[in-house]
């Protein structure tokens, strides 16, 4: 895939990531900010099944994990980017997510798997009271009432 930034030809593989073609972008140049923020100069989207749309604008940092061939980039088509440099941010290094399952956590300090023991816990409800008579007052509603059915306008 073929990017030209400034007249300068930056050339990558499918299997590049977006935060290596990035990080070419500044090595080539020149630049000596950490990060930049990549546009593409295109006069139409770029779409196909299955790849994520290549829209003009600027590009999401969502993506700089995402390896070019993920993108719907045509083939035989160089694309113009302008970039935005970025003082102030550091990408992360993307950590995979390890599940503990069943609502465990990922805490290596308690049991690895094991039941956490939970607190000893009083019930509030006092189990020496019966209720023995329980009286159950009916409503009584009279049709004709204009208390009971007011009228809605």
């Amino acid at each position: 895939m073929k990017f030209i930034v400034n007249e300068t030809d930056i050339n990558c593989t499918g299997t590049d990531t977006t935060l290596e073609l990035k990080k070419e972008i500044i090595k080539v140049l020149g630049l000596e900010c950490p990060y930049i923020d990549i546009s593409y100069d295109i006069n139409k989207p770029m779409r196909v099944m299955g790849k994520f749309n290549v829209e003009p604008g600027l590009l999401p940092r969502t993506f700089d994990n995402y390896a070019l061939d993920r993108f719907a980039f045509k083939e035989g088509v160089d694309v113009n980017i302008s970039l935005t440099e970025v003082s102030d941010y550091e990408p992360r290094k993307r950590t995979p997510f390890i599940s503990g399952g069943r609502g465990r956590g990922t805490s290596k300090a308690v049991g690895r798997g094991k039941a956490t023991p939970q607190p000893y816990r009083l019930s509030t409800f006092d189990h020496t009271q019966n209720q023995v008579d329980m009286t159950i007052k009916e409503p009584t509603f009279l049709l004709d009432s204009q208390e009971d059915f007011p009228p809605l306008c």
